[in-house]
């Protein structure tokens, strides 16, 4: 027996490490909306379901729009979804001003 402590993070995948990471966080370190951020939000959630898209364009602003808030939960940390992630809303954004410029 040893006195030297192993270190069991350095034995662990990048997806092992980030999961530990994950678990070590205490469930309140997410950052909270403040109420001004939640009203705009409630408004946008609201302006989704009032009606369905009419437009391309509008379709891809309510993905963004869920791109975007699926991006800031612990699920899609991944460094890989991020870049899946940013990928997609570049795409929409050249999409939709090729579509206003026609």
């Amino acid at each position: 027996m040893t006195d030297d402590p192993i270190d069991l993070d350095g034995r662990r995948t990048e997806a092992g490490r980030y999961e530990t990471e994950m678990r070590r966080r205490p469930a309140n370190d997410a950052p909270s909306l403040v109420p001004s951020a939640q009203l705009h939000l409630g408004s946008l959630e609201n302006q989704m379901l009032a009606e369905p898209a009419r437009t391309w364009v509008e379709v891809m602003e309510k993905w963004r729009f869920l791109l975007e808030r699926y991006s800031a939960t612990p699920a899609a940390h991944d460094e890989r979804i991020q870049k899946l992630i940013r990928r997609a809303i570049e795409d929409m954004e050249r999409l939709r001003k090729r579509k206003e410029r026609k």
